[in-house]
């Protein structure tokens, strides 16, 4: 008989609005899904119980959806793996309920919850305001503290605006469109906002080397080339002021051997300088997908979005990429799996 104690598995704990229900919900789940995005789209968690009798439908169901409609129900999870030799445990974070939905036969309940609700202020409620003498890092901060919400800001470049205006429109989608203009990346996660420069995140170390072939490594892949449109070896920024006509540009131009097109962008700038570090940061968005990868993993809690692969033996694919998305899958039939999905780190930047 095998001790049960010493064999390799995956357990997983669930917190309801700060109490463990891990061991009431155990004979129910089917399922947990946790979905971690490296930006522009916000993280999600599911669990899918079984639900045959009708009893989280008719009664605990309703207890969740009142609770839900005063302050914002809370629930997270974590994945534990043990003997694995190297235990190591994945906590979620905490996410709001945002749905809750209900399918058979077999009966089954859906909940899900989102980092950053649909249904928030921040994404809901339409401001007009005037921001003036403020860097990036600081209208990102007052926005967050205004919604509730931490606020971690990771770049280098944090842009001054002298006056800029909020017109009719969400905390989030103005910030969400400063980010973009200014190249910066934007991501709520965990009751926080993040704000970052994927060059960053693309310079740290791999945390696992994936070679074609490799016995117990991957479950399966995909490999693809793509691109919207055009891809450009430089970009230039420039802006006239309208007060002294005088115009300030800058040009920034990658090492790589492509069309040699220049993109061209106008944006708001105050020097030269600051026009060739945006330069810089909008060509590397819009150069961004050019080789992609995903993979399915046996459960592997160090792949989270934002960290680093390295590919080797696989040609024309061969290199390092960064995780834009995980999603760590729980379930009743299947075990334990990491489905993850990268591009290549852009070189040259």
């Amino acid at each position: 008989m095998s001790d049960y104690k010493n064999t390799r598995r995956t357990e997983t704990e669930v917190t309801f609005d700060g109490v463990d229900i891990t061991q009431s919900i155990k004979p129910y789940l089917l399922s947990i899904t946790y979905t971690d995005n490296e930006e522009g789209e916000t993280d999600d968690l599911q669990i899918k119980i079984q639900d045959r009798e009708g009893d989280w439908l008719q009664s605990w169901l309703d207890q969740v959806i009142a609770a839900a409609a005063g302050a914002g129900l809370k629930f997270s999870a974590a994945f534990t793996q043990k003997n694995w030799g190297n235990d190591s445990t994945l906590p979620t974070g905490d996410f709001e309920l945002d749905s809750v939905s209900a399918n058979g036969p077999p009966s089954a309940v859906t909940i899900k919850g989102t980092s950053l609700s649909f249904s928030a202020p921040i994404r809901q409620t339409k401001k007009s305001k005037a921001w003036e003498s403020y860097n990036l890092s600081g209208i990102a901060s007052e926005i967050a503290g205004a919604n509730g919400l931490g606020c971690m800001f990771e770049s280098a470049s944090d842009p001054f605006y002298e006056r800029v205006e909020q017109r009719k429109t969400s905390d989030s989608a103005f910030l969400a469109k400063l980010c973009k203009d200014a190249g910066i990346s934007l991501k709520a996660t965990d009751s926080q906002l993040v704000l970052f420069d994927q060059s960053k995140y693309e310079a740290q170390p791999p945390v696992m080397t994936i070679k074609r072939g490799k016995k117990g490594g991957y479950i399966s892949y995909s490999l693809s080339v793509g691109s919207a449109d055009q891809q450009y070896r430089s970009c230039r920024v420039s802006y006239t002021d309208p007060g002294s006509g005088k115009c300030i540009e800058g040009t920034y131009s990658d090492d790589s051997e492509k069309t040699g097109q220049c993109l061209e962008i106008s944006a708001k700038v105050a020097s030269a300088g600051e026009a060739t570090t945006l330069a810089e940061k909008r060509l590397r968005l819009h150069n961004k997908l050019t080789r992609m990868v995903k993979f399915t993993f046996p459960g592997t809690p160090a792949l989270v979005a934002g960290v680093t692969i390295q590919l080797e033996d696989w040609g024309g694919w061969d290199g390092k990429y960064i995780v834009k998305q995980a999603v760590h899958d729980v379930s009743s039939t299947d075990g334990y799996t990491t489905e993850i999905a990268a591009r290549r780190c852009l070189e040259g930047y």
